[in-house]
Order: structure tokens, then sequence, then C-alpha cells
């Protein structure tokens, strides 16, 4: 914040006792730095882009990604340590947020949006991708990233989507712990009297999209959002792995993996975006990521 402070040229005048009156210049209102909007997730998003397009997926990613970012590769890893040993991509990866929201403190925030790789041969592919930024010291960078994706239509064109900004509407409130968003996440968990997709409606705010495979495009409608729920083993169960919460209360991610029941093996990995709106925290997006076999 940058703030002037009037000069009045009176403080001599004032110090003499013969002082009867003193002209003061007009006072300059202080200059206050704007409150930043989801733009500028927008914006990072298009510099992470641009580099992935010009230097290539790896570098790009190992540019941006924080030390302690997570991946969905497709279970959750260390970020990092997942694209050192990584080759580079044979052929671009490009993306584009279609949504972007940022925390209320301006220190977290997120973007979903279509991704494409066009290799150097074979057939493209595309997807959904979603991306979680934290600003610390050194600045902004990805703390979270997961998708999933599909063969591409012959028509596909390079992402280019109008983002949708802060249109959930998250609503400031007393400062959450992690544990508390990874709580709600097993809450999910369904059983054969309450089954999971019944869970996750019933905490679905008014903005929730879900995206499960193979629906890049999302279920946005409930109609839909109960179809791709109802889809799912009404006994799926979900283990939380890791969180963060903004300081202002009002957005918070989680991520884990998913099982049919309690005694199966994991089958997906799952990211959430939750958002408090009307003082509870609600569903805003939610993301699976089948895992292989």
């Amino acid at each position: 914040m940058i703030i002037r402070i009037p000069a009045t040229g009176c403080l001599a005048a004032l110090a003499a006792a013969q002082l009867v009156g003193c002209a003061t210049p007009p006072v300059t209102q202080p200059e206050v730095e704007p409150p930043h909007t989801a733009q500028l997730v927008v914006d990072l998003e298009g510099r992470f882009a641009a580099a992935s397009r010009e230097k290539g997926a790896r570098t790009a990613f190992l540019e941006f990604l924080a030390g302690d970012a997570v991946v969905l590769q497709p279970g959750p890893v260390w970020g990092r340590a997942a694209w050192e040993v990584a080759d580079e991509l044979a052929g671009t990866l490009d993306w584009a947020p279609d949504w972007a929201e940022l925390a209320g403190d301006e220190t977290l925030g997120f973007a979903t949006g279509p991704w494409l790789l066009t290799p150097t041969e074979g057939a493209r592919v595309e997807g959904r991708y979603l991306t979680v930024w934290r600003k610390g010291a050194g600045g902004w960078a990805v703390v979270f990233d997961g998708g999933f994706g599909r063969r591409a239509a012959e028509t596909v064109k390079n992402p280019a989507p109008q983002a949708r900004l802060g249109v959930a509407r998250c609503e400031p409130g007393s400062r959450a712990s992690p544990g508390e968003l990874q709580l709600r996440d097993l809450a999910l968990s369904g059983s054969v009297d309450t089954p999971h997709g019944a869970r996750v409606s019933a905490q679905l705010g008014p903005a929730a999209v879900l995206f499960h495979p193979r629906a890049v495009e999302g279920h946005r409608d409930r109609a839909a959002q109960q179809a791709a729920l109802d889809a799912l083993a009404v006994t799926t169960q979900l283990w939380p792995m890791g969180s963060a919460v903004a300081a202002s209360g009002d957005l918070g991610y989680t991520y884990g993996l998913s099982a049919p029941a309690a005694d199966a093996k994991a089958d997906a990995s799952y990211a959430h975006i939750w958002c408090r709106v009307g003082g509870e925290w609600t569903l805003l997006l939610g993301l699976r990521t089948a895992l292989p076999g």
C-alpha cells in the first residue's frame, strides 16, 4: 500500500503564539493499490501456458511448481519430483482457463479449463485441468495440479475460452483449519443407507461444477450432476491426503484417493474446491481422475 503524507506548510506557524490563522493546502488522498480480482489467476495461467508452448511442458512445470506442490499423475505425488524424472513431452501442451476464483486475502486461487496435447506423432488428446495457486514469500506458484484426458475430436481447437471470474462469491469468515475440510471430505463417504451421491448433492453450492471423466465440459446443472454421482458406487469412500484454506476463511481445497467401498482398493483420485456461502462451507468444484487398473 502506498500512502502520501500531505505537507500542511503550517507547522512552524502553529508553534507561534501570535498565529491566528493558517491556509492549509488541499489534502492529497492516499493512493491505495486496487484489490486484485480473479483476473490475476488468469494472468498467471497465461504465463504458465506460454512457458509450456515456448519451452516445453516439463520446463514450464519445474518453473512454476512450488517446492511442496502435489500433482495427480494420476494419483497424488510430489510435483517437482515427478517432473524432474519425466522426459520432455514430444509435442505441445497448451491450456487456458474457463473459470477462476481468488480468495479474499489474495493468497490462494484456482483456475480450471480445457487442455490440449498435440504430439509430434499420433492423435491429439484433450482434457480438463485444475490448478491451485498460492502466494508465498517468493511470489505466486502452483501448489496443486490435476486433471484427466480423452482422445480429442478431429475438430478440436486450441483452448481459448472466455474465463468466468469470481462467480462463486465466496464469503470471508473465521479461518478454518485444513483438517476441517478433510473431515468434510470424509463425511462424503457413502453407505448403503446414505449413498455417496446423496451426501455430495447436499453439499453442492449454487455455482458448483463436477468434472468426472470423460466429461471435459463438466456437469453444471443439477440433473447432470446427480446422474454423474449416481454412476458411482453408493458406498464410494473418500480418503483425504492434503488440504489448505485461505486465511480469509472463504476458499480452500482438498485432495486424496477414492475407493468404491471401505474394503476396496482405490480406483480414483479426487480434488475438491470448498467455498463459504451463507456462513457454511459448500462444495464448489469436484474433480475425479481414474487410476489405472
